[in-house]
């Protein structure tokens, strides 16, 4: 980090509550390189100026990180965190960019390839290659099958699942 300076803080500065599985939180999308940069500073970034989504990020929300752009191809979800309490800051990276943050505490995981959490159905339409790079947000059922693709090893016991296909229409 170059640079960082505070922005108005965030509605709720009150102590990160404990994340049950089920809570729904966010998805971020954004190249491996962004990716790889917000886990070693332990925060959530998306560019100055396009940081609206950011602001409806809350404490103990949880995050996790997908990116369209990591090999061998069709995405791997790269991360999961618990966004901590406090504000924004705006941070300047080595070339100039300005970047808004959130702190997260990212968890110990593996990586996961989008097809560990998508059927091959909806892995082979494209999901992920045709998602904007930005904060979505996600439902709990959506977020806890990513948690146990990723084997998150908090202490937490997420129930198994995975998100549903066309096929399960029928």
């Amino acid at each position: 980090m170059i640079a960082q300076t505070a922005l108005p803080p965030h509605a709720s500065s009150s102590p990160v509550p404990v994340v049950q599985p089920g809570a729904a939180g966010w998805a971020w999308v954004a190249s491996c390189g962004a990716i790889h940069q917000a886990l070693a500073a332990g925060d959530l970034r998306l560019p100055v100026g396009r940081d609206e989504a950011l602001r409806l990020v809350m404490a103990g929300e949880r995050v996790a990180c997908f990116a369209p752009d990591a090999p061998p191809g069709a995405g791997r979800f790269l991360a999961l965190g618990h966004v901590q309490a406090g504000g924004m800051v705006v941070d300047r990276d080595a070339a100039g960019r300005e970047w808004a943050c959130r702190r997260v505490a990212y968890l110990p995981t593996r990586t996961a390839p989008l097809a560990a959490v998508l059927d091959g159905a909806l892995a082979a339409m494209g999901w992920g290659t045709s998602l904007p790079v930005g904060l979505m947000r996600l439902d709990g059922a959506r977020l806890d099958a990513i948690a146990c693709a990723l084997a998150v090893f908090t202490g937490i016991a997420f129930p198994p699942g995975r998100i549903a296909s066309l096929d399960d229409v029928d």
